[in-house]
């Protein structure tokens, strides 16, 4: 299921109906990437503004939100403040993107709420009515992100727009061009779905499935296409495009049988008629929504453990960001050690003039020529002490922040090491398949120190192997394919069963899984290497996105980083194939 731009745009036109005016009487934290707003519209209403990165979006929802989190955030608090109590008076979208911009008239103000509902970089940001950033759920200085940071009291900067095809000025002869560019550029063998979600704007999987069914009567057609082929699916693909102006929604549901019983298991705004199972104009997008998201809970036999879970490892990230930033704030600049330095030297340089009980000494190029620095020094003197002893003072001063400041870079590293762990800590609590595999974390938690060992199950269950070793697959050309589910699966694949030739693979940027095409220096086909780099992208923090970049190498250009928890490395000599994240084979 994908939360994508049509979706967005029949929630925006669902709230706009079911809300515009609606007075909120009440903000509640419900996790700490969320927000809920009780909204009085004729009748009360819970509205759900999610950036938890399994399930971002924005709904309407059937039940009463409640305070899931003990202290409030600055977020909740400002809130409370210029939130609750305020109109709704306006929903908008950007065209084709996945935001909303909710804006609220009360007795504070006018501010707006902004929903980025994109995968792992959800946030839900407020702005004052001038378009400061007032705060966010997820603050995002620059050590983050260089190009775009989401801090208070900083100009707000939506995302940057897609670089694809703009759907509704597609044409057949251009749509022609991007099938040629994907043949030319070796990728020919990609579905015709996967090339329309790699090169046009707002298209989800999903919804190329669905358009290419609708316009060629199957998800993926042979051959090449003829003028009239091509003709029906862009009429098709502006069509469905279109819908955000026309306003022709008809929510839908899908279902799967799994272990048995019958689950909803996708939702789009429009008919899914490439789907056999599946229930059409469902009773509002947020309806739809909703079944699906119980759907994959009550497939869930271990939400409760993950959400323990999660709710540790939160807890111990947000210790580690206030410890980094403490230690940033603490770095020393070089000047100002020489400066403590400089000043030593002067006190003991003006002894002579400096008479007793006196609190400062002012001196300049005339008194201490070149130590001076050109400019006037204000040092300030304990009265209590001789000037040879205010002048050791500041030398030991020099020499205490001068220790500190070489200590200080390792412990950056370390942090963020740990930091790094965590993260993939997480994603393999959203990753894990099976009890065994989430008392693995566990383990790994109470092995790094970060909870304590109190509890033995985590711990009996890694050691004893309950949770299985590293995926073996088969790729089309025949070649062993390894994937590493967990930070210590990680290590094995890359470190103990791959070869220095055999080829690695990782989701760049992000927490996940390692892969190892098992080749030893024998070339492989593109067909397995895409299926490896697809792998890795599901097994990956990214995996909610449409598409991922996936770094590969050789075995021997990756290193173990010193120092660093298992399954952390550094590599080099990489390539970097984007695709979109599956297993295999496909999920349709």
């Amino acid at each position: 299921m994908y939360y994508d731009a049509l979706t967005t745009a029949a929630v925006r036109d669902e709230l706009t109906e079911t809300l515009s005016g609606g007075r909120v009487q009440r903000v509640v934290r419900p996790t700490d990437l969320s927000v809920g707003l009780e909204v009085y519209a004729g009748q009360r209403y819970q509205l759900l503004l999610n950036a938890e990165a399994q399930s971002p979006g924005v709904l309407l929802t059937d039940i009463k939100l409640r305070r899931g989190t003990e202290k409030p955030s600055p977020l909740s608090l400002l809130l409370r403040k210029y939130v609750e109590g305020a109109r709704l008076q306006a929903v908008e979208q950007p065209d084709l993107e996945r935001i909303l911009w909710l804006t609220f008239s009360g007795p504070e103000g006018t501010v707006t709420l902004v929903c980025e509902i994109i995968g792992r970089l959800s946030n839900i940001i407020l702005l004052a009515e001038d378009g400061t950033v007032m705060d966010a759920a997820k603050r995002v200085p620059s050590s983050v992100n260089r190009y775009r940071t989401v801090l208070p009291r900083q100009s707000y900067v939506p995302p940057p727009p897609q670089a694809k095809e703009n759907p509704l000025l597609l044409t057949p002869a251009r749509l022609r061009e991007i099938l040629a560019a994907s043949e030319s550029e070796g990728r020919g063998d990609r579905p015709l779905w996967r090339i329309l979600v790699d090169g046009v704007a707002g298209i989800s999987p999903l919804l190329a499935r669905e358009i290419v069914y609708r316009a060629l009567g199957t998800v993926e057609p042979d051959g090449s296409l003829d003028d009239g082929a091509l003709s029906r699916l862009v009429t098709t693909l502006v069509d469905m495009m279109h819908l955000p102006e026309t306003h022709g929604w008809s929510p839908t549901v899908a279902y799967e049988v799994r272990e048995g019983k019958r689950r909803a298991v996708a939702y789009a705004a429009y008919d899914l008629t490439h789907l056999p199972d599946r229930e059409p104009e469902v009773e509002g997008i947020s309806s739809a929504i909703r079944r699906v998201q119980e759907g994959r809970q009550g497939m869930d036999a271990y939400a409760q453990v993950r959400r323990r879970l999660r709710g540790m490892i939160a807890e111990q990230i947000k210790r580690q960001e206030g410890r980094l930033a403490s230690l940033r704030q603490g770095v020393v600049p070089a000047d100002e050690l020489e400066d403590l330095q400089r000043r030593g030297r002067a006190v003991l340089a003006m002894a002579w003039a400096i008479a007793p009980g006196q609190r400062e000494l002012v001196a300049g190029p005339d008194e201490l020529g070149e130590e001076a620095d050109g400019k006037t020094w204000h040092i300030d003197l304990d009265p209590s002490l001789t000037p040879a002893e205010n002048a050791q003072r500041y030398f030991r001063e020099y020499q205490k922040r001068k220790a500190a400041a070489e200590q200080v870079p390792s412990l950056i590293r370390q942090s963020e090491m740990d930091l790094e762990y965590l993260r993939q800590l997480d994603t393999e609590v959203t990753l894990a398949e099976n009890r065994a595999q989430l008392d693995e974390v566990e383990a790994s938690l109470q092995e790094a120190g970060y909870i304590s060992s109190g509890k033995k199950a985590g711990r009996k269950a890694a050691r004893s192997g309950d949770a299985g070793g590293p995926s073996i697959l088969q790729g089309p050309d025949g070649t062993t394919i390894l994937v590493g589910r967990n930070s210590r699966q990680n290590d094995e694949v890359t470190f103990r069963r791959a070869a220095p030739d055999d080829i690695w693979l990782h989701a760049h940027g992000v927490p996940g899984a390692h892969v190892i095409i098992k080749n030893s220096g024998a070339a492989v086909s593109e067909e397995t290497l895409l299926m490896a780099a697809r792998l890795a992208a599901y097994y990956s923090a990214a995996r909610q996105e449409a598409r991922v970049q996936v770094d590969f190498t050789e075995r021997r250009h990756v290193r173990h980083i010193p120092g660093g928890r298992p399954g952390m490395v550094t590599y080099t000599h990489e390539n970097t194939l984007v695709v979109v994240p599956e297993p295999e084979p496909p999920d349709r």
